[in-house]
């Protein structure tokens, strides 16, 4: 057996089961789920695409970042959204869109440490800078 496999502590199984479908299953929890092939290429649609979760990934990871970053400055968070989609082209994915709704009044100085905090997401920044990360803001008055 490969070494690097006995050394690491996956948090996430993988499984096909046909149809174009596949189920991940994440430690310890065994929270589940599925995803699909789009329809368009040939999938059933029903689930959300790997493509998809990569988005969504990027904005939870955003999202725990901004909540972290209130946490410390002693701002609510409670709320916020974002909403996330990846475009594709010929050669993959070429952008994500990040929609990020706050519907809590933040002073402009916070404002400016919250949208350093997403920008500095790991999952995000992992992603090969020729994906551009649109984000756009909607700041409650």
């Amino acid at each position: 057996m490969d070494q690097a496999f006995t050394t690491h502590t996956f948090t996430s199984s993988t499984l096909h089961t046909g149809g174009m479908r596949c189920y991940t299953s994440f430690c310890p929890s065994a929270a589940t789920i599925a995803t699909d092939v789009p329809a368009a290429k040939g999938g059933h649609g029903q689930f959300p695409s790997p493509a998809d979760m990569l988005a969504a990934s990027v904005a939870s990871c955003m999202l725990s970042m901004i909540a972290y970053t209130a946490a410390r400055m002693e701002l609510n968070a409670e709320g916020i959204s974002i909403r996330a989609a990846c475009q594709e082209g010929a050669g993959g994915i070429s952008a994500i869109e990040l929609d990020i709704s706050v519907p809590i009044h933040i002073p402009e100085p916070r404002r400016k440490v919250l949208e350093a905090a997403a920008r500095g997401c790991p999952v995000g920044n992992a992603i090969h800078p020729d994906v551009a990360k649109n984000i756009t803001w909607h700041w409650s008055n």
